[in-house]
């Protein structure tokens, strides 16, 4: 039934946009179908030279030509050059419609040929789930006259049966006040101190520097970011938590290093797809990724995952991550975990990374409860 429901509402979507050539955004929640919404859209207008361009090398040389040959649009895709956002900049021609998929991806620079002219086209069209909250993006998007011409919000698509329903555990812990096995200082002089001694100090500095040193406030801002992402007691709660939970899971590690810590199946920028071949086809069953991973795949039949490092999601990425949960499956509910320190900036950052999500299905776990 939820394929049939999925069917009605993207011909709704396609039936929209009237008779016009569609000129602008969809703001389509993970699972929807955007991929053959848009090639819908391109079937529609018979659109004679189509630009699709994607996040990665696995959408662009096999997801994306695959959903051509799904949806009966070989025709369609003997027309379509496919490039990766990075190939973006360098490209060169004159297209019918351009296809931006996941167009929180397109920067200032990168979007550059569409500006000022050396890709000529006649119509945009971007795809996403993630709207992005960046003010200099979305004056990109108004200096491409790219307006929202439809949306589904990720609440909205679980409501209309097309995601999966979800749970969200916050998994909640303090920074270590007692043992001192942080190194801090200078090269002149280094020492030891608590996490949460070095977290008040980064603060106090970040205060200081707003009105006195406002040259180094973004310097010291990376630095406590580094901190947090990097907190001993947060890599503790993971590891934890990935050793308890049962079943298939995957955990989203705050960097490459980190992700060693769980588990010898990894996929990342550095690695090739051997483990995450492997866990798709339900080989193995556990996967550490950090960023890779996170647009773009689908996971079935996964228990658990595990986010270990909110941020403010100003481009959608933790949206992203989570909603790769939300594959519809008979009798199945996602299960996410996201860990965050206390009374730290951590707390602001898991706010807005799930403002898009239902309070209602958000938990707050003490880890001391766990």
């Amino acid at each position: 039934m939820s394929e049939v429901i999925k069917d009605i509402i993207q011909k709704e979507i396609v039936k929209s946009l009237g008779k016009n050539i569609a000129h602008g955004l969809l703001k389509l929640a993970p699972r929807v179908g955007k991929t053959k919404i848009g090639i819908d859209i391109i079937k529609k207008e018979k659109a004679v030279s189509i630009l699709w361009v994607t996040p990665n090398t696995q959408l662009r040389d096999v997801d994306i030509p695959n959903e051509f040959r799904r949806w009966n649009a070989k025709t369609y895709l003997k027309k379509t050059t496919i490039i990766c956002y990075n190939s973006l900049i360098n490209h060169k021609g004159n297209y019918d419609k351009i296809i931006l998929d996941e167009y929180q991806d397109l920067t200032d620079k990168n979007a550059k040929p569409l500006l000022d002219g050396t890709i000529k086209y006649r119509s945009i069209l971007g795809l996403s789930g993630t709207h992005p909250e960046h003010e200099e993006k979305h004056f990109l998007y108004r200096l491409l006259k790219l307006d929202t011409l439809y949306e589904i919000s990720i609440n909205k698509a679980v409501e209309l049966g097309l995601i999966a329903d979800y749970t969200i555990n916050v998994v909640q812990c303090k920074l270590n006040d007692v043992d001192k096995n942080i190194e801090a200082g200078n090269k002149f002089k280094r020492f030891f101190t608590t996490e949460q001694a070095n977290y008040n100090y980064l603060t106090k500095r970040i205060a200081q520097a707003m009105l006195l040193e406002p040259e180094k406030e973004m310097m010291l801002n990376l630095a406590r970011m580094r901190f947090i992402h990097n907190s001993p007691t947060k890599l503790e709660v993971a590891k934890y938590l990935f050793d308890k939970l049962t079943g298939r899971k995957i955990i989203f590690a705050s960097n490459i290093k980190q992700s060693k810590e769980f588990t010898k199946h990894l996929y990342n920028s550095k690695t090739k797809k051997t483990h995450l071949e492997k866990f798709l086809a339900g080989k193995i069953n556990d996967l550490a990724c950090v960023n890779a991973g996170g647009i773009g795949f689908t996971y079935k039949n996964v228990d658990n995952f595990i986010v270990m490092q909110a941020n403010s999601d100003k481009k959608g990425n933790i949206t992203q991550k989570i909603c790769r949960s939300l594959v519809l499956q008979e009798n199945y509910k996602a299960t996410i975990w996201m860990i965050c320190l206390l009374d730290t900036q951590d707390e602001i950052w898991v706010q807005k990374a799930l403002k898009n999500f239902k309070a209602s299905s958000i938990n707050y776990v003490n880890f001391n409860n766990i």
